[in-house]
């Protein structure tokens, strides 16, 4: 039941709160499935790792399941100590969240208020424009180059009230990637103005190019830099919401001001300290991506596709006929995909790179609905 809100209610509550949209996640398979009357949906429209998580974490959660009616400890310290050993940094340079994104609500909550700037990337990660609204600051939105972040334009947007900047390498949804060249370029023509520097490397696991910009060469730089990562994609673990960030402690002591106490869960914490160690897992998931990557990428481009290439674990591709279209038929089939309207992109389809079974009936079902349609 939809119940009526009070008159009061827009009167009481900050005015921007109205301006904030809400999040549009990948359709759910339960969802699908009980609106259509279908089973056996496949999703592949929120870029989770297929494989599913390691099977060291799945022992580690086990193992912490029967202690669930304890309060973890609330700093992770062994979680924090494996994630500073396998970056190379301290464990004051390490944050964690649930779910990066929960990371980047905490530096809206330390750095922005009205009338306060972030820059962001117009076709990009939805949260960044999400947080930034949600303490009543200006989201600046810089469009894409050729599928690209476009530095020079960010650069350019900068003014004494820009407070946060989004940059995120491989960028969702184009899959593209910053190099070496232009972050550095870029922050040091940024230089040390009263701005931080969010680089989102939720995919950098997934990253082969050796010209791409690896975010912990650059969070000692004059300009503060904090590297976002995340347990969801690679790792396997997104229903257990694990991300972290990795700074200099004078941001990280910041951030922990404003961090909820026990936000990693117990369960959640054991089971990203184990899978951190899963070397064969990660192994197996990039030869499954990248093999994935290359069907998937030569079959879409058969068909007259646009492909943009990615160094994610997904691709983006422009139909020839209607998106919208292609979305809803697939869907029809059991097959959940992402339209990239709500990403601004709505000519634009995004798939996450599955199993070889799930690639190929995705292949197999988008042919047949583009036969039917001739």
């Amino acid at each position: 039941m939809k119940n009526q809100e009070p008159s009061w209610v827009k009167e009481a509550i900050q005015p921007y709160v109205l301006s904030i949209p809400p999040y549009i996640p990948g359709k759910p398979v339960a969802e699908v499935e009980r609106e259509l009357g279908i089973k056996k949906a496949i999703k592949l429209a929120s870029n989770e790792n297929a494989l599913g998580p390691s099977s060291l974490a799945i022992k580690a959660m086990r193992k912490q399941i029967v202690g669930a009616h304890i309060y973890p400890e609330s700093s992770a310290p062994d979680l924090r100590l494996g994630i500073s050993r396998k970056n190379g940094v301290d464990p004051d340079n390490v944050i964690l969240g649930n779910g990066s994104d929960e990371i980047m609500q905490m530096l809206a909550h330390v750095f922005l208020s009205a009338p306060d700037e972030a820059i962001i990337a117009e076709n990009s990660f939805s949260m960044y424009r999400i947080v930034t609204r949600l303490y009543g600051a200006k989201p600046v939105f810089i469009p894409l180059k050729k599928y690209h972040l476009d530095l020079d334009a960010t650069l350019a947007a900068v003014t004494d009230r820009t407070r946060l900047i989004f940059l995120a390498s491989p960028n969702s949804p184009t899959g593209t990637v910053i190099s070496k060249n232009e972050l550095s370029d870029f922050l040091d023509r940024l230089g040390e103005k009263r701005v931080v520097t969010v680089f989102d490397e939720a995919y950098a696991e997934y990253v082969n190019s050796p010209d791409a910009a690896n975010g912990l060469n650059y969070i000692s730089e004059p300009s503060p830099v904090i590297v976002l990562r995340t347990f969801s994609k690679i790792y396997g673990l997104a229903g257990l919401r694990v991300g972290y960030g990795l700074a200099q402690s004078w941001l990280i002591d910041l951030l922990n001001r404003v961090r909820a106490p026990f936000n990693v869960n117990l369960v959640a914490q054991a089971a990203a300290a184990a899978a951190l160690h899963d070397d064969e897992h990660v192994q197996r998931s990039l030869r499954m991506n990248l093999e994935g990557m290359k069907y998937l990428s030569s079959e879409l481009e058969s068909l007259g596709f646009e492909v943009i290439p990615s160094q994610a674990n997904f691709l983006t591709f422009a139909p020839t006929t209607d998106a919208g279209f292609i979305y809803e038929e697939l869907l029809k089939k059991g097959m959940i995909v992402r339209r990239l309207a709500s990403f601004g992109m709505p000519d634009h389809i995004r798939i996450t790179v599955g199993t070889p079974s799930q690639n190929k009936t995705f292949v197999k079902k988008l042919t047949s609905i583009l036969k039917g349609r001739r």
